[in-house]
């Protein structure tokens, strides 16, 4: 396909591509013509101890770095638009990447990490759940403010906009797929 727009698929750990928040946002882009690249890191996260960050920080490094290996072979000037669509550690990712390498895309955070905003650069739109327990939602918003990036807070939700009501859930998705098109 000779699309001139790429999503660049940054997923979470634990939370790959055929996951709703990125099945939906993939299935979009392919239908607007989008050329899609999935960067697949998760296997550096397995049987890592989570509460342990100096082994989180070390598996961090290596996962950024075969994403990065991957990202360096796009040539991203064939592109007339280029979105990176991050989950959790994903949003991480691509703000770090976008950073290092003086890029300044569209980027959907879902669950943004807090550690991303330190590098947000571009159009970045976020969404988050009030009781995300990884997040500090407060500072998320107020991080969001400072760098002007519309923060969307679901209530109830968790680190997967989840709730444990399935139509809440449901409205809820549609409600970020929308914006997700509006976007794209």
């Amino acid at each position: 396909m000779n699309s001139k727009k790429l999503a660049v698929i940054l997923p979470g750990t634990g939370y790959n591509k055929d996951k709703p928040l990125l099945y939906y946002a993939q299935t979009i882009a392919i239908k607007k013509e989008y050329e899609i690249v999935n960067v697949d890191y998760d296997k550096f996260f397995v049987g890592v101890n989570y509460r342990n960050p100096d082994e989180m920080n070390a598996v961090a490094d290596k996962a950024y770095e075969y994403a990065a290996e991957r990202l360096d072979s796009i040539n991203y000037r064939e592109y007339d638009k280029v979105v990176f669509i991050g989950k959790s550690f994903g949003t991480i990712v691509g703000a770090r990447y976008t950073t290092e390498h003086n890029m300044a895309p569209t980027q959907i955070w879902y669950t943004p990490v807090m550690d991303a905003y330190e590098k947000a650069v571009g159009h970045i739109v976020a969404f988050m759940g009030d009781k995300d327990p990884i997040a500090d939602v407060d500072a998320a918003r107020k991080k969001a403010k400072e760098k002007g990036i519309p923060l969307h807070v679901y209530p109830d939700a968790n680190h997967s906009l989840a709730t444990g009501d399935a139509l809440v859930d449901i409205d809820t998705l549609r409600d970020v797929m929308t914006i997700t098109n509006e976007i794209l």
